[in-house]
Formats: structure tokens, sequence, C-alpha cells
């Protein structure tokens, strides 16, 4: 469900924000200077550039995060097993403290 809801913001997003760079030059054609609408080009593709690295950046963000909490989560297993192995075969009270 997450990940459909996802699929659908970044779809809604993408048409917005094409519709609009579409819309706003034509709509401002007459208005503007040549010098004007380059410049207007040069802030959508800067606009374009935010998304495209806030949204691959948060992505690549999540990925080392998840890959160094496995990566914690094996040294967290390996030092348990390891201690337990420690603790095998010492008895107190007739209470096995490996079990």
């Amino acid at each position: 469900m997450k990940k459909v809801l996802n699929i659908l913001l970044i779809s809604a997003l993408t048409i917005t924000v094409g519709f609009i760079s579409m819309a706003v030059p034509f709509s401002l054609l007459d208005n503007l200077s040549q010098f004007q609408m380059r410049f207007l080009l040069a802030e959508e593709v800067a606009v374009y550039f935010v998304i495209f690295s806030a949204y691959f950046g948060g992505r690549e963000a999540k990925a080392q995060r998840r890959s160094k909490d496995a990566q914690l989560k094996e040294q967290h297993d390996a030092r348990v097993a390891k201690r337990k192995e420690e603790m095998k075969g010492i008895v107190v009270n007739s209470f096995d403290l490996a079990a």
C-alpha cells in the first residue's frame, strides 16, 4: 500500500511539474524577452535537478541506513553467539547459563 501511494504521489508530482513547466513558458511567450525566456528555462532545469537529487538522495540514504542496520545486526548476532558459546557448560545451582 505504501509503495502504491509513493508511486501515485511521484506520478502526480511529475504530471503537475511537467504541466507547469510547459504551460508557463507558452503563456509568457509574448510577454518575456529572449533573455528572460532563457532564464526561465534555467530555473526549470534547476527545479528538475533539485527534485531529482532529493528523490534519489533520499533513496540512497535509506539504502545505506538499511545496509548499516543489517551490518550492526550481524555484529550483534555474532557477539551473542560468541557469548553463548563462552557460557556453555557453566552451571550455577543446577541451572545451565548457556540455555
